[in-house]
């Protein structure tokens, strides 16, 4: 006769197996969350330090977490002989302060942190008070119990709030609220990674040091986590929802400068991460064979005096071919082969997937036209359905990336 399989030893007997699984992995919780970093970039926030390390200090207290605060700065005022001052109160903190000639931004201390720090988890948030540290601890929890590489604190979720970006009942207040939201929404259209969270323009998040291990960041300004999200490959993100506060102690140092930053370190990572953009990347590409498409079709009927079907015929041919070799320069440089069978069956299907184009394109602009539409009109819509259908197989049949 077998014997039943008692659960899991001594504490198995005595609670049963789900309690023993359960503490299990309250212990193992414990024991991963003892290896945290606090990050925090400081410029100029003599006022705000103190009362910041008090905050972190409680939050993490009442948890019994082991953790490192890393302040990287970059201040030109007493900011360092604070951070000092608190050293030697406690062992936990370290600070690097850079050098004049690196201090090129928010993102890029945060970079210098992130290679200095000894934590497997990283938190990052800013030192003006805006993020409040209570929210590390369900940062680091989240990331635990999800499996998630990337934990973001976001105001745009359900019980989350942006606040602190200033009051709706006044103009600055509105201004402000709008343009973190046209930022926020114009970043998630042109890059799809980014709409993995709500907020992808936050700068309070959580992350395994693993996650960016190895990674070549090209930050600019300010917004490092819009970076990470385009150039990592976390296998989850997750999100906790927080309430953005007022800044303490100093004013905002939101600028217009800081803004044209952004938008230059948007056009950097559209140039050098293929994915992003790419359905944009592929519409330029798009634009520039019709261009090459009316100049050699002037050209050859103009100055060689060609027929002008048969002019129409070899422009065709020619600017398909200017738009497949592009498109895999610049649309889909990371899908490059060395083989030339393979490059060779690429040019196929891609002159094959255009004329196809030109199919549906037909097809839709008879449809409209014969729906009453202006004739302009459903050539526009044949031209769109037409563009979406090339980019979907160009894609999927030519370089084979999942759509």
């Amino acid at each position: 006769m077998r014997r039943k399989k008692r659960p899991n030893g001594y504490f198995g007997k005595i609670f049963g197996t789900k309690k023993v699984i359960n503490l299990k992995k309250k212990l193992d919780l414990k024991n991963r969350m003892k290896n945290l970093t606090v990050l925090l970039p400081t410029f100029n926030e003599k006022g705000n330090v103190v009362p910041l390390v008090q905050r972190i200090r409680q939050a993490l207290k009442e948890k019994n977490w082991n953790y490192e605060i890393l302040f990287i700065d970059d201040s030109n005022d007493e900011t360092p002989q604070v951070i000092q001052k608190l050293m030697r109160e406690n062992p936990q903190i370290r600070l690097v302060c850079r050098k004049k000639e690196e201090r090129t931004g928010l993102a890029t201390a945060f970079l210098t942190g992130f290679a200095l720090a000894q934590g497997e988890y990283i938190c990052c948030l800013d030192s003006d008070l805006q993020h409040p540290p209570e929210t590390i601890p369900c940062l680091l929890e989240k990331a635990y119990q999800e499996g998630a590489d990337l934990v973001v604190a976001t105001r745009y979720a359900r019980g989350g709030s942006a606040v602190g970006l200033g009051s709706l009942k006044t103009v600055y207040g509105i201004y402000r609220r709008a343009v973190s939201l046209g930022f926020k929404y114009f970043t998630q259209i042109l890059f799809i990674p980014t709409r993995k969270t709500s907020d992808p323009l936050g700068g309070f998040f959580l992350l395994k040091k693993e996650l960016v291990k190895g990674i070549s960041f090209q930050p600019k300004g300010f917004k490092i986590l819009v970076e990470i999200l385009m150039r990592t490959k976390p296998n989850k993100v997750a999100e906790v929802p927080y309430v953005f506060l007022a800044r303490e102690n100093d004013q905002s140092k939101a600028n217009l400068r800081q803004g044209l930053e952004f938008l230059r370190h948007l056009w950097v990572i559209f140039r050098t991460v293929p994915e992003a953009g790419r359905f944009i990347k592929f519409c330029l590409v798009g634009f520039s064979g019709v261009l090459i498409n009316l100049g050699v079709l002037a050209f050859l009927v103009e100055i060689l005096a060609w027929e002008k079907s048969l002019a129409w015929f070899w422009a065709v041919i020619i600017s398909i071919f200017s738009n497949f070799l592009l498109n895999n320069l610049f649309t889909y440089s990371d899908r490059q082969t060395p083989s030339r069978k393979e490059s060779l069956k690429r040019v196929a299907y891609y002159y094959l997937i255009s004329f196809l184009g030109m199919g549906v394109n037909f097809v839709f602009y008879r449809i409209f036209l014969e729906m009453g539409f202006n004739y302009l009109l459903a050539a526009l819509i044949g031209i769109v359905a037409a563009t979406g259908t090339n980019f979907y197989l160009a894609t999927k049949v030519v370089w084979r990336i999942k759509v």
